[in-house]
């Protein structure tokens, strides 16, 4: 297994030159003689998607994983400018369905693989003792989101409406991940966030739950890439069968509940 880091990804898409970066990341580490197939996924799915590859290659030694992972709209833009992705993991039906329009991928081979739900994330031990999502509204409170373009930053607008709460957010961030460095770093009081995003930094952050009637469930779709070859086809099934079966007790134990 490979993961590509995606903040240089994006430094080198900028310039052009992700297809290449990809290419030379796809061909480390790995032996020549194993097929291999690259795996986009929503950053929300870091932890669980590096323990699932993990699983998947020890059953099936002669695939290889490279892992790239960002936030579903950057990972959109970057398929759409010809990165070499196999497998694609988004956190928001939207981002899928824009591939399927854009004719990368075949709505009939569209599965769900988990759903997930929002929460806030604060500084470890809740410093300003922040109780609920209406606190945000307080100007001395430094909030962080996610870009509105991101699944995370969209459910979070929609959370933040039904509860009639402005916000003015101190930055926005391209993914979780960036949400969650901000308040752990104490460059920010708070952010929204997925739950399996507050479980998996329970060491730097705690939570305050999002009321039920106010929350949503988003879905995690997967699917494989239609110009992929046979063989990576073949490969890419494999390890798609394999987080709707086996990998859904990893995804349980992350936090994500079932599809």
């Amino acid at each position: 297994m490979r993961v590509a880091h995606t903040s240089l990804l994006r430094r080198l898409l900028a310039i052009g030159t992700t297809i290449g970066f990809a290419c030379s990341l796809s061909a480390c580490g790995r032996n020549e003689s194993q097929l291999h197939i690259d795996v986009y996924a929503a950053s929300s799915l870091t932890k669980a998607m590096t323990s699932i590859t993990s699983a998947f290659e020890g059953t099936e030694p002669k695939i290889h994983v490279v892992l790239n992972f960002a936030g579903s709209a950057t990972l959109v833009e970057q398929i759409k400018q010809g990165a070499p992705a196999d497998v694609i993991v988004f956190a928001d039906d939207k981002q899928m369905n824009d591939l399927i329009e854009n004719g990368n991928v075949d709505k009939d081979t569209v599965t769900n693989i988990a759903t997930n739900t929002l929460t806030l994330v604060v500084e470890k031990g809740n410093p300003l003792s922040i109780k609920n999502i209406s606190d945000l509204a307080s100007p001395q409170i430094r909030t962080v989101l996610c870009d509105v373009a991101q699944p995370c930053g969209k459910y979070a607008a929609q959370v933040l409406e039904r509860a009639n709460v402005a916000v003015q957010p101190r930055s926005w961030e391209a993914n979780v991940s960036g949400v969650t460095q901000k308040v752990a770093s104490g460059e920010a009081d708070a952010g929204i966030v997925y739950v399996t995003d507050a479980l998996a930094n329970t060491a730097t952050l705690d939570s305050v739950s999002i009321e039920k009637v106010i929350n949503i469930s988003n879905n995690y779709p997967i699917a494989a890439l239609k110009k992929i070859s046979t063989t990576a086809r073949e490969a890419a099934q494999k390890f798609i069968e394999f987080v709707m079966g086996d990998g859904q007790k990893i995804l349980k134990n992350n936090g994500f509940a079932k599809p």
